[in-house]
């Protein structure tokens, strides 16, 4: 007999899985450049208003009948159009993070495996991709119970790195303040909470026995990574001030101890091998349920395209991450919001009861990312 929390700690355990990844160690940094206190306010602000795109998406998913993914719920509510132009953004946006994660997971396993077994680091991001293939294989299930396991060791190991931190803090590396630096964390936050897509998952975890607590889960899964995302930002940045790295951890190394330099590899590692394998699965069942591919069609077709593009030399993706993060986050929040929107006005709402969200704040959140994509894409102009 399954325990009546089992499900719906899995579903909070594989949202924050879903979440949780390479971003958060670009969020030190970001704040190190604007100044702790305004980047936290952007990461509480943004945080916030995504956790209302998620509970928007959460009640497409429950009332909307059927099987469907994000690609699916947007061609039915805004148009058979725009379900293709979804799903081209949501597949190379995903592709994309699979592509970075794969580089600079590969960096990671390199620098904790390498000592043992010699290498280069390219060796490494296959063998990441290969492992994480493997259990998005497995779909769904594995992905549940494995993330169960994994979140655990991510909340610890980020613990132990906030915790190590605290004797080195200095309260003068608080007190920078630049706000012509205000929209460095935007696109930065943006990806490191990205996550829309997972919510048709939980759905399925849930069951349909559990699935009205889809918005508990989202609250919950939602505020422990804010949590922990603005201590490890507070520990980081307390230690290394404005010299902390893009990739937050590696700053650490040299003010702390060896044993850092473990932890901190291991940390990354479990982080980015969990979020691939969430993202893949993530897109493999868009693939199967909302276009109808057979399942191994789907699983080569998701596996292969990072793969290849690595193989071709497409290894600096990590150097345009806030653009994805920025541009197909805002594109995919936008699309998410109108869902919302007609559903509001169709007959569903009026049979069953619905989370009434303010028109304006529907548009409030349309025009914020709208201002941020045509920010970002100017900037890559001006550049």
């Amino acid at each position: 007999m399954v325990h009546p929390n089992r499900p719906f700690l899995r579903s909070v355990g594989m949202m924050i899985g879903a979440i949780v990844g390479v971003g958060v160690f670009g969020l030190p940094y970001a704040f190190a450049q604007s100044g702790f206190g305004l980047g936290l306010l952007e990461l509480l602000f943004l945080s916030g208003m995504l956790t209302v795109l998620q509970l928007m998406m959460g009640e497409i998913v429950v009332q909307t009948p059927g099987h469907h993914r994000l690609v699916n719920y947007v061609g039915i509510y805004v148009g058979k159009l725009w379900k293709w132009v979804t799903l081209v953004i949501l597949s190379f946006g995903i592709w994309g993070a699979m592509l970075a994660y794969m580089v600079v997971g590969g960096a990671l396993l390199h620098l904790l495996l390498a000592p043992f077994f010699g290498g280069e680091p390219a060796v490494y991001s296959y063998l990441l991709a290969g492992i994480a293939c493997v259990l998005i294989f497995g779909g769904l299930a594995m992905a549940a119970r494995i993330e169960y396991l994994v979140v655990g060791a991510l909340l610890f190991l980020f613990t132990f790195i906030i915790l190590a931190s605290v004797p080195s803090m200095e309260i003068a590396n608080f007190a920078t303040f630049d706000l012509r630096e205000f929209f460095i964390p935007y696109g930065v936050i943006l990806f490191s909470l990205a996550g829309l897509g997972i919510v048709p998952e939980l759905k399925d975890v849930l069951g349909k026995k559990h699935k009205r607590h889809i918005n508990s889960v989202i609250c919950l899964a939602m505020f422990v990574i804010v949590l922990l995302y603005a201590l490890f930002a507070l520990a980081v940045v307390g230690v290394t001030g404005t010299a902390t790295t893009p990739m937050a951890f590696d700053g650490l190394v040299p003010m702390l101890d060896g044993t850092f330099r473990v932890v901190g590899a291991l940390l990354g590692s479990l982080s980015i091998l969990s979020i691939y394998m969430v993202l893949g699965i993530e897109l493999l069942n868009t693939f199967k349920f909302d276009f109808d591919l057979g399942h191994w069609t789907a699983w080569v077709l998701v596996s292969i395209v990072p793969i290849v593009l690595f193989a071709v030399g497409m290894r600096e993706f990590i150097d345009i991450i806030g653009f994805v993060g920025s541009v197909f986050v805002g594109v995919l929040g936008i699309l998410v919001a109108l869902s919302y929107w007609f559903m509001r006005r169709q007959g569903i709402c009026q049979t069953h009861h619905c989370i009434n969200f303010p028109a304006p704040l529907t548009w409030l959140i349309i025009l914020i990312f709208s201002a941020g994509i045509i920010w970002e894409v100017s900037t890559v102009f001006v550049k």
